[in-house]
């Protein structure tokens, strides 16, 4: 029954789920990540034996003593089989020269555990600090979540040193060191020997790996940004296009405004003058209406409209003469004929209305 105290371990959940979608991944990536397997060194006093392990399978390879001829045999087989140059040098403890304890110590020890325990050494085992490598695997608590069970790993120094340099001799360079006590455990992982004597793994793979997600990221990147940022850019300088010739459109329309506007007032100006004839012509007009007995002493003409001043033998015959000119209508007297008594003719004033001369009409 599940409750809510339990705690649920998804790590071989998510190991399964990657195994079965590692098919996916490229080859190259999944031989990257793919269980190369391990070469095994048990290092005795005379000589070593060798065992490739994958899982839970072991192949030998042989036992090896510890000269040049070994060594160059050892190599020559490793490098004709490819699975095994892969494959981590691990340097196995026999189990008789390896030390276990199952400790407890407080869950707030879990934060600096290897120096509590290098610290306490000595209070579990006959061992100090300086005697000794060791290791520890944390193991889960089930029923006190204040204490941390640990199971300690020991090997004296003396002993591992000889054994690495026996490896050595055989050309292999371990990764790392266990004891065969723990081995058949695959649930935990250690490392007995020090940092500074365990194999640096080649970081190079791992770097270019990094490095082409890297570039692929920015390519891809690249790809979705810039079409996105080209397309933004053009339309911005439509934006700038359209409003320019917008702005243009509004100038040549005020400018056709203005001209429209200019071409109305000289039209009207043209109709204007058409509309009546000139004042050499009006002036020509009445010289011929007029005859000797008759004289002007006041002219003027103003607004289409002609106004005449003076003395005539017969003010009422140039009412008819003016009349018959076809630019004056509506010839009246604007005051009474009176006679003047020196001269003896008649005083008239006179207004007429001035008219464009139709020649096409008469034409017609």
């Amino acid at each position: 029954m599940l409750t809510l105290e339990s705690e649920i371990d998804i790590t071989k959940f998510l190991k399964w789920w990657g195994q079965e979608l590692s098919f996916l991944l490229p080859q190259k990536i999944r031989a990257a990540f793919k269980d190369k397997g391990l070469l095994v060194v048990k290092a005795h006093e005379k000589n070593a034996t060798v065992h490739y392990q994958l899982g839970s399978q072991q192949e030998l390879l042989d036992e090896f003593e510890y000269n040049a001829l070994a060594q160059e045999e050892l190599q020559n087989l490793i490098q004709n089989k490819p699975h095994y140059s892969e494959a981590q040098v691990v340097l196995r403890v026999p189990e008789h020269l390896s030390v276990i304890q199952d400790i407890v110590l407080p869950a707030a020890a879990e934060s600096n555990l290897a120096q509590v325990i290098a610290y306490e050494l000595d209070r579990y085992t006959p061992f100090t600090k300086e005697e000794v490598y060791f290791s520890c695997i944390k193991k889960e608590s089930e029923k006190n979540k204040g204490q941390l069970p640990i199971r300690l790993v020991l090997v004296k120094k003396v002993t591992l040193d000889a054994m690495y340099k026996q490896c050595l001799h055989l050309g292999l360079k371990p990764a790392f060191s266990d004891s065969e006590n723990s081995c058949e455990d695959t649930t935990y992982s250690y490392n007995l020997l020090p940092k500074e004597l365990c194999l640096k793994a080649d970081k190079k793979p791992l770097f270019i790996m990094i490095g082409s997600l890297l570039i692929a990221l920015a390519l891809f990147c690249t790809l979705l940004v810039l079409p996105l940022k080209m397309g933004t850019e053009g339309l911005d300088k439509l934006k700038k296009h359209a409003h320019n010739a917008e702005n243009n459109a509004l100038e040549i329309d005020d400018s056709k405004k203005a001209i429209d506007h200019l071409y109305q007032a000289t039209q009207d100006v043209i109709d204007h003058k058409n509309s009546s004839p000139s004042m050499i012509e009006i002036v020509d007009t009445v010289s011929k209406v007029l005859g000797d007995d008759t004289w002007v002493s006041q002219f003027r003409y103003s607004n289409k409209t002609l106004r005449l001043t003076g003395q005539s033998g017969s003010a009422s015959s140039l009412i008819g003469a003016l009349e018959a000119m076809p630019i004056f209508h509506n010839v009246t007297f604007i005051s009474p004929v009176t006679k003047d008594r020196r001269s003896g003719l008649e005083r008239f004033q006179i207004s007429t209305n001035v008219i464009k001369k139709q020649i096409n009409a008469k034409a017609e």
